[in-house]
């Protein structure tokens, strides 16, 4: 089995960081698809492995975010997956049709962290002061709202 940490390491130095080549380099079949628009993603698992599936509606910030967000699900929580898990607009299993009881508030936060530390590793945010969010944001691929929240900014 590939280790995801190193998979994801050996990739952390491109901007943006190619969520869909780890995701793929990790051994996960990643897919887009049509969903309601409140549906962000989920990962399931299929004939004993697992997939990630991204609305292909969300703007492609979104996408790289969910993407993130469902393979951190996949490393911290896979005992807990069962059948798998999908999540809303907010990162929650609520209004989806996989939800997972095993699946916390907790571990949603755990996975948008996870997703947010892929996305915007710390190692290349560094010196970044003079930069805009918008830049940045543009930069790493992610949304301008992500890049505050990394970046601590409230402006």
């Amino acid at each position: 089995m590939v280790d995801p940490m190193t998979v994801i390491t050996e990739h952390w130095d491109s901007t943006p960081v190619p969520i869909e080549a780890i995701i793929r380099d990790i051994g996960l079949p990643l897919s887009y698809e049509p969903m309601d628009d409140n549906i962000s993603g989920y990962i399931e698992r299929q004939n004993g492995s697992y997939r990630i599936v991204v609305n292909s509606t969300h703007a492609p910030t979104r996408r790289r975010f969910t993407a993130a967000h469902e393979l951190g699900h996949y490393i911290y929580h896979r005992d807990l997956l069962g059948e798998g898990v999908g999540d809303n607009r907010a990162y929650r299993t609520e209004g989806t049709d996989r939800p997972n009881v095993n699946i916390r508030p907790i571990h949603e936060r755990q996975a948008n962290s996870f997703a947010a530390n892929v996305l915007m590793p710390r190692h290349r945010l560094t010196d970044v002061a003079g930069e805009s969010t918008p830049a940045l944001a543009a930069r790493f691929g992610v949304s301008q709202a992500a890049m505050k929240i990394r970046l601590g900014r409230t402006v």
